[in-house]
């Protein structure tokens, strides 16, 4: 795919998005559209009704930290950054009837601000002329919460495995000094372009990266991520019973697992209830100890933990 078919192709999928419309990233989570060597992923959201593509572990796991939290109602994942000055993410969503949304800066404008050299490429004219056309960049992942009164409000994560690349792109290849000094221009200078972007129109950039989350919490957000949108079969009334005894046996120390068995010697459907008690910790229903396993043949520890309240923060409207 040539350069300017990809320019065409991410301008079909993001331009005219309305809200309503099933989003349609930038770039998908396919080996032909990737970054080489990227580590792809496509996640089944029950709440948005369709897959989210990543292109990282590290988007992976922050996508799923991201629908971890019951105020997030929508996410664009590989969204464009329009080199033009654009309409707000939130213009046209039934929640901001009547309030102001302040536009967005082109980053073209934006880059010749900072002094950052924006990527161009070169393409041919209807009347046979050449010339050089700004390439979109794309961020990683946009957040849609909803704020005080039911405003809602976007926060915008950048994504990288580890704090230091967010100053130096490349950070693993061996490089001459010379080169060094050019990568972590570049990536100090791109980094500022898409938060200065998005301030424009008062949202947030977050930057969050892999090494910021034990390996513990990770595995627990696969688990329970990985079994949110099975569906259950079983009668609301005994599933809604089998949620209140799931809180007692919590409550008084006791393993989860042999109240499914319980369960499920009279009612059958072992897996429907062991579903269930993710379910539950994923829904919040039962607020448990996410810096611990989740092994539910074992009391499940109840102090302190809460997810939420370890990384509130990276989800908040504005910096405290």
């Amino acid at each position: 795919m040539t350069p300017e078919e990809r320019i065409q192709l991410i301008l079909s999928r993001q331009s005219g998005f309305d809200w309503g419309d099933t989003y349609i990233p930038s770039t998908l989570a396919k080996p032909r559209e990737a970054p080489k060597g990227s580590r792809i992923c496509r996640l089944n959201s029950r709440k948005l009704g369709r897959e989210v593509h990543a292109l990282s572990t590290p988007e992976k796991v922050f996508t799923q930290l991201a629908f971890s939290h019951p105020d997030l109602f929508d996410l664009h994942e590989q969204k464009m950054l329009w080199p033009l000055e654009s309409a707000n993410p939130l213009r046209g969503h039934p929640l901001t009837k009547g309030v102001f949304l302040p536009s967005l800066r082109g980053t073209v404008e934006v880059a010749k601000e900072i002094g950052f050299k924006h990527h161009e490429i070169a393409v041919d004219l209807p009347d046979g002329r050449r010339t050089k056309i700004p390439f979109p960049y794309q961020g990683d992942l946009l957040l849609y919460l909803k704020g005080e009164e039911g405003i809602p409000y976007a926060v915008n994560w950048t994504v990288k495995d580890r704090k230091e690349a967010f100053g130096e792109r490349r950070l693993s290849s061996p490089k001459t000094p010379v080169q060094q000094k050019k990568d972590r221009d570049h990536a100090t200078l791109r980094t500022k372009l898409e938060e200065m972007y998005y301030a424009s129109a008062g949202i947030r950039t977050v930057q969050v990266s892999l090494e910021e989350l034990p390996s513990t919490v990770i595995a627990n957000l696969d688990l329970l991520f990985s079994t949110h949108g099975i569906p259950l079969t079983l009668e609301r009334s005994l599933l809604e019973d089998f949620s209140d005894a799931l809180r007692e046996a919590v409550s008084d120390g006791e393993p989860v697992a042999y109240l499914a068995i319980k369960y499920a010697k009279r009612w059958g459907r072992r897996d429907q209830f062991i579903t269930k008690i993710y379910q539950d910790i994923w829904e919040r229903k039962l607020t448990i100890n996410f810096f611990k396993p989740i092994l539910i043949d074992h009391p499940l520890s109840t102090d302190d933990g809460d997810l939420l309240k370890v990384y509130g923060t990276l989800f908040q409207e504005k910096e405290s």
